[in-house]
C-alpha cells in the first residue's frame, strides 16, 4: 500500500523574505502580495518593509500641485502604479483632511473657493496651506494669486483695505494621501508671531527631510521661512517637540533672497537658487543644526558657464543642486545656445572651492524655447519641462533624468500656467502594501 502523500513542508518566513527581497519590479512585489496571503503576511511586516525601503527609492508617482494630482503615464515605469492611485484620486484633493473656520467674506473669482492647497512634498507626505476667503497682503511666492485682495465687490473693481497678515494666522496641516491620515498643525502663537516686530512681507512654509527611522511613528518637521522687511526668521514645529513652535533668526543676508519657494533638499539641507539669474552665492540651511551658511557660485567652471548663456533667455529657473555622490556638491543648469538647450552638471568637492565641470546633457530640439525650465531636483531626479513646437506653450511634456546615469524618461504631459508662481511638485512614494503610517 503507498503511503500517503505528505504535506509541503512550509517555507520559514527567513528565507521567503529573502526570495521576495529578490524580486525585480514593485509591480511584481504587488502582485505577490495579491497573489498569497502568506507573502503578503511577510511584506507587510515591519522588518521586511525597512529591509526593502533601504534597498530601493520610492518610485515617482506623479506631480501635486493647486489643480490636484497628474500621474505618471505609460512608457514610465511607475505608470502600472500610479494608474492604481485612480480610485483615490479625491485623496489629492485632500478632501479627508477638515476645513478651516475663516472670515465671513463670500466673494471669490470663479472656481476659487476655500480650500487646502499643497505647499511641499517629502517622504510620502504632503504639507497644506488654507486658502480661505479673506486673503492677507502678503507677498506669498509659491502661489501668485494670494496677492490679490478678495474683499468686497469682485466685479466692479472696488476693494476694501486689506487686512495686514502675520504668521499668527496661517493654518498648516500634514497629510499622507495614501494612508488618508493627516494632521493639523497648531497656529504660531501670537506672541512668537509679535516677536520680530515688524510687516511680514513673504511666508513659504516647507516639510524638512526626515532624518532618522522611528518606525510607524516616523516624526515630521514644519519651517515656515518668514521674511520681514528688515528681518528673516524661521518658525520651525516638531511632532516630537510636545508640538511647539519655535523661532529661529537668520543672517540678515537671507534678506536678499528673491523667490523663497525656489529650493532644493539635499541630504538634510536647503539650498536656494536665484529664479532667473545667477547669484554669487547658494544660500544653505541645515536643518538638522538649523544653522546658515552660504556656498560660493560663480568659482571654476561656471564663469565660463554664464558667457555661453543666451543672455535674453531669463525666464526660467537656470539652476538646480541635486543628491549625487557623497562629499560632494552637485548642480545642474540649464544653458541656451543659438536657440538649443543643454544641462551642465557640475560639482563641487567638498575639499574644493572650484566648481568642476562632469557632463553636458544636450536636450531635444522640439520645444518651444520660452516654455523649456527646470523644475526641481527630487530623489535622485532632476525635473525638466518644455512645450512641443506647434503647440500652445501650456501644454509642456515633463520629464525626469536620473543623475547618476542621465537617462531621460518623460514623466506625463500638462497644463501649466506660466504667469503664476505655483510648483508642481513630485510625489514618490511607496505603495500602500510597503508604506508604513507616517502621521
Amino acid at each position: 500500500m503507498a503511503a500517503p502523500a505528505s504535506d509541503s513542508i512550509p517555507i520559514p518566513d527567513e528565507l521567503l523574505e529573502e526570495v521576495l527581497l529578490r524580486l525585480p519590479t514593485l509591480n511584481a512585489l504587488a502582485l505577490a502580495s495579491a497573489a498569497c496571503t502568506s507573502f503578503r503576511r511577510v511584506i507587510k511586516g515591519r522588518a521586511f518593509r525597512r529591509r526593502f525601503r533601504a534597498l530601493h527609492r520610492p518610485p515617482l508617482l506623479g506631480f501635486i500641485d493647486a489643480a490636484g494630482f497628474r500621474p505618471t503615464e505609460a512608457p514610465h515605469p511607475s505608470a502600472p502604479l500610479a494608474g492604481a492611485l485612480a480610485p483615490f484620486a479625491a485623496d489629492f484633493s485632500f478632501v479627508p483632511v477638515p476645513a478651516v473656520v475663516s472670515s465671513s467674506c463670500s466673494h471669490h473669482p470663479p472656481g476659487e473657493g476655500p480650500r487646502w492647497r499643497p505647499r511641499d512634498v517629502r517622504d510620502g507626505r504632503v504639507l497644506l496651506h488654507w486658502i480661505s476667503l479673506h486673503h492677507c497682503t502678503i507677498n506669498n511666492w509659491g502661489y501668485s494669486e494670494e496677492l490679490i485682495s478678495l474683499n468686497g465687490d469682485y466685479d466692479d473693481g472696488v476693494r476694501t483695505k486689506r487686512e495686514r497678515c502675520n504668521a499668527a494666522k496661517v493654518h498648516l496641516a500634514v497629510c499622507h494621501p495614501l494612508s488618508r491620515r493627516y494632521v493639523l498643525l497648531p497656529t504660531i502663537p501670537e506672541y512668537l508671531a509679535a516677536q520680530p516686530q515688524d510687516r511680514l512681507w513673504a511666508f513659504e512654509p516647507v516639510l524638512a527631510p526626515a532624518t532618522g527611522d522611528h518606525g510607524e511613528e516616523e516624526p515630521f518637521k514644519v519651517i515656515c521661512f518668514a521674511r520681514y522687511r528688515k528681518k528673516f526668521v524661521l518658525f520651525v514645529f516638531s511632532s516630537t517637540a510636545s508640538e511647539q513652535w519655535s523661532m529661529v533668526e537668520s543672517p540678515s543676508s537671507f534678506l536678499s533672497l528673491e523667490r523663497m519657494s525656489c529650493f532644493d533638499c539635499v541630504r538634510d539641507c536647503f539650498y536656494w537658487t536665484a529664479p532667473y539669474h545667477w547669484s554669487d552665492h547658494l544660500m544653505v540651511l541645515d536643518t538638522r543644526t538649523m544653522r546658515f551658511s552660504t556656498v560660493d557660485l560663480l568659482t571654476g567652471c561656471h564663469q565660463g558657464i554664464i558667457d555661453l548663456d543666451d543672455q535674453m533667455f531669463r525666464l526660467r529657473r537656470p539652476n538646480a543642486v541635486v543628491a549625487g555622490r557623497q562629499g560632494a556638491l552637485e548642480m545642474f543648469s540649464l544653458v541656451r545656445q543659438h536657440g538649443s538647450f543643454a544641462l551642465y552638471h557640475t560639482s563641487l568637492q567638498n575639499n574644493s572651492q572650484e566648481w568642476k565641470l562632469e557632463k553636458i546633457v544636450q536636450l531635444p530640439d522640439q520645444y518651444d524655447g520660452y516654455s523649456v525650465s527646470t523644475a526641481g531636483a527630487a530623489e535622485g531626479f532632476l525635473f525638466f519641462q518644455g512645450a512641443p513646437e506647434g503647440h500652445p506653450v501650456e501644454h509642456v511634456d515633463c520629464y525626469s533624468m536620473e543623475v547618476k546615469t542621465y537617462e531621460i524618461t518623460k514623466v506625463c504631459s500638462k497644463l501649466v500656467d506660466f504667469s503664476n508662481q505655483k510648483r508642481a511638485l513630485p510625489y514618490f512614494s511607496f505603495p500602500s502594501v510597503l508604506s508604513e503610517p507616517t502621521i
